[in-house]
């Protein structure tokens, strides 16, 4: 309800005219001023309402995309186990144990996960051997539990990190139990990441008793084999239990957003907020008179459907929006209303004083409703700047992310935050896309007042005046520094090699495929090396794994020196390494760096031991002599590498076609076929993991 100050004015004035009893004028402005301060406290109870849903709508907005990026980020740390599997013959325990703790190094976003593994498939035929293999890595006592006779199983082979908890469920065949053996047959069927119903992990004790589940993403033998075709091309999963509450307690760290202390956070295993479905209640909310206005949504993952809710704490404003602004506006309001009735007593007896004091309650009530409306804080980062990019307002939270006061930087432009990650061009995309579009969004890396570069998330919107012409631009920025250094943590892990940090097979198979493609376009040549060490299997055994990764990183390191730049160095696996050339010269030229990468292998390795002797066999192919595709020019280079080592004179050989001379006056071919006599009988390298534990 709103009281038109002009008809209170008409009424005084006829009042006056009428010589009505002046006592009565008081109590008139009294009522008048009330009515006013009940219209008022009604829209700021509506306000609080609306205010309610907003911010739980928020925050249970922010909680969701957390737990999200956090089982995300699981995932594709599962994506990469299996892209390890995928670029090797046989992956060893010290392999898996070196990927999870170079990976475990660059991500903090692991907090709150138990650990991630590997559980083979196993036929029942090929249970006794299996079990024969892990007790002779140094296990005696092992076997796949829990024991009986079953069609096939599956065991915990690898779980990292190995600690006295995770030790509990090595050997353990979660195919045997129905919940965990649904989600394995949804990844094994689907090919995709599969997360299990709710279950007590193997690992817990009855100390800090937490609910579980378990995140599966399928290996298969054959990378090209159709999910669930055969179960004699399932390799195994890579999966990963979580604790519940410590993953969700992990990602409500990263919530950034006041409003969360003290709020409860719900989530159900399924669609229903049911007691038997709880897998989190921060405040044990679930089954108490506590749990009154919860907001549910839900969440659906690798499969699987969430329910999460949240109920905002007591302190903030209640869902019928009656909160501290309502109680008081309502005591400002009353105030204003007996302040101006004891006013309009004393000045009765003059018309304009009482006209002039009726125009100041009406200003001091449209003050009182603008401030009930003002948003004081918000969980973002907020920066108001003027068409120009003068700042010229931002909020507590800006100041929590940058350090910057606004004191310090009212008046300035918004380009204080640049960071020089980002060009020109750059920056000014986003300000053509803000002037057509009136909004930008994106991540953008900030200098802040620290010294630290730090990547914010920032919208950008454009507040325009009457006649539409930019007014204000509003930026609301989120710290995203975390969740972007773990996926770059992870992508990298995912296409290198762990030990050598060279590129792994999945990285020279894509940059392979893309450069034949330029090739065919442009009418270029390329070319592919493939390396074998010769000798190397010798090394392993005289000297043992740890000395033939040192071996491995030191040639890798000789191989990098002879290559030009642009050509991309990968490790195959084991002690085969592949130079990819992409714009290669003649096969002449090839042959000439095939000559250099033997002799840099030859080399002596006095740091290591003087009596460790190699060489290498090299095999080259050329688009578009000798292959047409990457298949088929991998098999051409893997050939004639092979028939390098079959050589008695020269370790390098090109495929199919002649091979080349090389030229006579460098006397390198005469040296490597001295050298090659003498490494004779040395045998072709070990696969994958010989040369890494």
């Amino acid at each position: 309800m709103r009281v038109d100050p002009r008809i209170l004015i008409q009424q005084f004035s006829s009042f006056w005219r009428g010589q009505r009893p002046i006592y009565l004028l008081p109590f008139l402005v009294l009522a008048t001023g009330l009515l006013s301060t009940m219209a008022v406290t009604e829209q700021t109870r509506r306000f609080g309402e609306k205010e309610h849903q907003q911010i739980e709508s928020t925050l249970l907005i922010a909680v969701i995309e957390s737990l999200r990026s956090k089982l995300e980020i699981n995932i594709t740390m599962l994506g990469s186990v299996v892209g390890l599997f995928n670029a090797s013959k046989e992956v060893s325990r010290l392999e898996f144990t070196t990927f999870y703790e170079t990976v475990a190094l660059n991500s903090g976003q692991l907090t709150g996960m138990q650990g991630v593994g590997f559980a083979r498939w196993i036929p029942a035929s090929g249970l006794p051997a299996f079990e024969q293999r892990i007790r002779q890595e140094g296990f005696p006592k092992f076997r796949v539990q829990p024991p009986g006779a079953r069609p096939a199983y599956s065991a915990t082979e690898f779980l990292e990190p190995f600690d006295w908890r995770n030790q509990r469920a090595f050997g353990f065949d979660m195919y045997s139990e129905p919940e965990r053996r649904h989600a394995m047959d949804r990844a094994w069927k689907t090919g995709n990441a599969s997360l299990s119903s709710k279950v007590r992990l193997v690992q817990e004790t009855q100390e800090d008793l937490q609910n579980g589940v378990v995140i599966f993403m399928p290996i298969y033998t054959d990378q090209a084999q159709i999910p669930g075709a055969s179960d004699s091309t399932l390799l195994g999963w890579a999966f990963s239990p979580l604790r519940i509450k410590d993953v969700v307690n992990s990602a409500l760290a990263g919530v950034y957003n006041p409003d969360l202390a003290g709020s409860g956070v719900l989530v159900f295993d399924g669609t229903e907020p049911l007691a038997r479905n709880v897998l989190y209640d921060n405040l044990n909310l679930m089954g108490s008179d506590g749990l009154s206005h919860p907001y549910y949504q839900k969440l659906t993952i690798a499969g699987r459907t969430w329910l999460v809710g949240v109920q905002l704490a007591p302190r903030l404003v209640g869902p019928n929006g009656i909160g501290s602004t309502f109680w008081i506006t309502m005591l400002i309001g009353s105030t204003i209303s007996m302040v101006a009735a004891l006013i309009s007593r004393i000045l009765v007896s003059n018309h304009l004083t009482t006209r002039t004091a009726l125009a100041v309650s009406e200003a001091a009530s449209r003050e009182l409703s603008l401030s009930s409306t003002v948003f004081e804080e918000s969980s973002q980062g907020i920066l108001v700047t003027n068409p120009q990019g003068r700042i010229l307002m931002a909020n507590n939270a800006f100041t929590q992310l940058t350090g910057y006061r606004i004191s310090e930087i009212k008046g300035q432009g918004a380009n204080l935050l640049k960071s020089g990650r980002h060009d020109n061009a750059s920056y000014k995309q986003m300000w053509d896309e803000l002037l057509h579009k009136g909004f930008w969004e994106g991540d953008i890396w900030n200098l802040v007042h620290s010294g630290e570069i730090r990547c914010h998330h920032l919208n950008i919107s454009t507040v325009r005046d009457e006649s539409l012409e930019p007014q204000y631009y509003v930026g609301m920025l989120q710290d995203v520094t975390e969740r972007r250094q773990a996926e770059q943590a992870v992508h990298f892990m995912a296409q290198h090699d762990i030990l050598t940090g060279l590129a792994n097979r999945s990285m020279l198979m894509e940059q392979l495929e893309r450069h034949l493609a330029l090739a065919k376009r442009h009418g270029r040549g390329v070319a592919l090396l493939y390396l074998d060490l010769d000798g190397f299997k010798s090394v392993n055994d005289q000297f043992g794994h740890n000395v033939g990764d040192q071996v491995l990183q030191i040639v890798a390191e000789r191989f990098r020196h002879v290559i030009r730049e642009g050509d991309l160095l990968c490790r195959q696996g084991g002690d085969e390494f592949v130079v990819l050339v992409p714009e290669a010269g003649s096969t002449e030229e090839l042959l000439k760096m095939g000559l250099k990468l033997v002799e840099a292998s030859r080399a002596p390795f006095l740091e290591l031991d003087p009596a460790i002797v190699i060489s290498a066999s090299v095999g080259v192919a050329r688009f578009p002599e000798h292959g047409n595709t990457s298949d088929e020019l991998l098999a051409a280079a893997d050939n004639s590498m092979y028939t390098a080592k079959r050589a008695k004179t020269n370790p390098v050989q090109v495929s199919r076609a002649s091979q080349p001379q090389a030229p006579a006056s460098s006397g390198l071919l005469q040296t490597l076929d001295d050298q090659s006599h003498q490494s004779q009988g040395t045998g072709k390298g070990n696969q994958q993991g010989d040369g890494h534990g």
